[in-house]
């Protein structure tokens, strides 16, 4: 464990509280953050050196509508975010970040609108916008045109019937007057047009038809995103869930035809129910404004890395109205909180006992239960793969070039143990069956996240056996709580172009236990 004693990051430079970042400054700054992200997570640290690049900022609370998915249908008590929280906040942790979401259950275009504008001028922040579209005329476009690289369209459906059950207190005709313009203007500018669509019983039968009116309206990406349950809200409410109450055969035939949808309509279609789905037939010349949140080396890698290591922990924080401070958009109401900014600086609660023991319980999967079915958990478990990046470095490296890349129907190798995503403590035995035509050796390849790594490690098994187990010594020099990808390939020495291959790569974690950290109340209110 890495623990410092003061409240700041080493090293970490700070525009004069008063002056606005330059675009300069704030990219060496993120080159910065990003760098220091890296080593916090590759290093397993518990206490980070880096900050949170995206920040969900809850100035307010006050949305014009009164959506069935939040609340229960009913708005709560207005508030908003007191100036004597939001200050000292901001001048710490938005210099660092790259992005924020002035969303969490408002919408964003109301009431703080001009307040979330000065953060963004004064920060350089992107923005990260997700609307009801009711109040998006062309005035308010020009508004946030500079501060965005996306902007996202929350509409659960293209029927007004169905749309007005889900969507209380809105006003149907101004949100569809306002889409087509908006996604147009988009477009004109750069700019990626977004729609998230909630996935619920209501809207369900006929979701292949809204995603089709989306494309046709201009959106180029439709996230269909899974139902949670409001805390507090009436057990019926909980019916809605389509992921839970369809049947896996009838959502996957819905999936089969959104999927249809999707590549005629050339549009990029993700599922986020329980588990994860992308498919993309955007045209490949789209070319829209870089996106700062993507801006990250290890995103695409840490579910190789850490499966299941959820995607929005890393460097992601949401801050309420009430100034408490969560480590995602899914935690809420006591459910994961980390501290409040009413009682703690920013730095005692970011590396505060709670948001250590979450570092640790995503390292090791002793997940509290709020993160155990969380889509952010389960959709980045990575499946078997056909093909990683180690494997060229076993072509390459290992073999010196000498051993072609064996071709699909050469792919035969039948591995019977372990299975995918086992994580233990001890070497577990590794099983397949003999070909019907013997080899001469085995290799047993391993590879560190599946990346092309200098640790990586090739074993070597003779022709005639079909087991092997790795020595306890070396078992136990590999990296813990890190997925170690691997592939067994056949070898004859006299006809290498004959080289066998198992069909998928498969992962293993080497499992260590890490006790829970002193102090952390990550597992209260389960």
């Amino acid at each position: 464990m890495h623990h410092r004693a003061d409240d700041s990051p080493p090293g970490s430079v700070r525009p004069a509280a008063d002056a606005p970042i330059t675009r300069p400054e704030k990219d060496a700054l993120l080159q910065q953050n990003r760098a220091r992200l890296d080593q916090d997570i590759t290093s397993q640290r518990f206490v980070w050196e880096s900050m949170p690049r995206i920040v969900d900022l809850q100035l307010s609370n006050i949305c014009n509508m009164a959506c069935t998915m939040c609340h229960d249908g009913a708005s709560p008590p207005p508030r908003k975010l007191d100036p004597a929280v939001l200050e000292p906040f901001a001048r710490e942790v938005l210099p660092t970040a790259a992005v924020v979401v002035p969303f969490a259950g408002s919408e964003p275009l109301i009431v703080t609108w001009d307040l979330t504008r000065d953060l963004a001028r004064r920060y350089d922040l992107e923005l990260e916008m997700i609307t009801n579209a009711q109040f998006l005329d062309e005035a308010r476009f020009r508004e946030l045109e500079p501060f965005v690289s996306s902007l996202t369209f929350s509409i659960d459906s293209h029927m007004r019937d169905v749309y007005e059950r889900i969507r209380l207190r809105s006003q149907p005709d101004k949100v569809f007057q306002n889409l087509p313009r908006a996604a147009r203007l988009c477009r004109e500018h750069g700019i990626e047009p977004h729609a998230n669509v909630v996935l619920m019983v209501e809207n369900a039968a006929y979701m292949h038809e809204t995603v089709a009116f989306l494309a046709d309206q201009g959106c180029t990406t439709v996230r269909l995103l899974a139902y949670r349950h409001p805390v507090n809200a009436n057990p019926d409410r909980a019916f809605a869930d389509a992921v839970r109450h369809l049947s896996p055969e009838w959502l996957q035939w819905m999936l089969r035809r959104l999927r249809a949808v999707a590549r005629e309509k050339r549009i990029k279609l993700v599922f986020e129910g329980l588990t994860r789905e992308e498919h993309d037939f955007r045209p490949r010349d789209l070319v829209f404004r870089p996106d700062r949140k993507a801006l990250h080396g290890l995103w695409e890698q840490l579910p190789y890395y850490y499966p299941g290591y959820c995607m929005q922990s890393p460097d992601r924080i949401k801050v309420t109205t009430e100034g408490e401070v969560y480590p995602c958009c899914v935690a809420d109401n006591g459910r994961l909180r980390l501290g409040s900014l009413q009682e703690q600086s920013f730095q005692q609660i970011w590396n505060g006992p709670t948001a250590q023991d979450l570092r640790r319980a995503m390292l090791t999967l002793d997940l509290p239960e709020i993160c155990r079915t969380c889509s952010f958990h389960t959709a980045w478990i990575p499946d078997e793969a056909e093909h990683l990046p180690f494997v060229d470095w076993y072509h390459d490296v290992h073999c010196g070039g000498t051993v072609g890349r064996v071709p699909p129907e050469r792919r035969t190798l039948v591995v019977e143990g372990p299975a995918h995503q086992l994580r233990s403590e001890t070497s577990p035995l590794f099983r397949w069956r003999a070909p019907a035509r013997p080899v001469d050796e085995y290799h047993l390849a391993f590879g560190i996240a599946g990346t092309w790594n200098e640790a990586n490690r090739v074993f070597v098994v003779p022709g005639t056996a079909t087991e092997f187990t790795i020595p306890a010594a070396i078992w136990s020099s590999l990296p813990p709580n890190t997925g170690l990808w691997w592939c067994l390939w056949g070898l004859r020495r006299s006809a290498l172009g004959e080289s066998l291959r198992a069909a998928t790569v498969r992962c293993l974690v080497r499992h260590q236990p890490i006790p829970r950290v002193p102090g952390s109340k990550l597992y209260e209110r389960q």
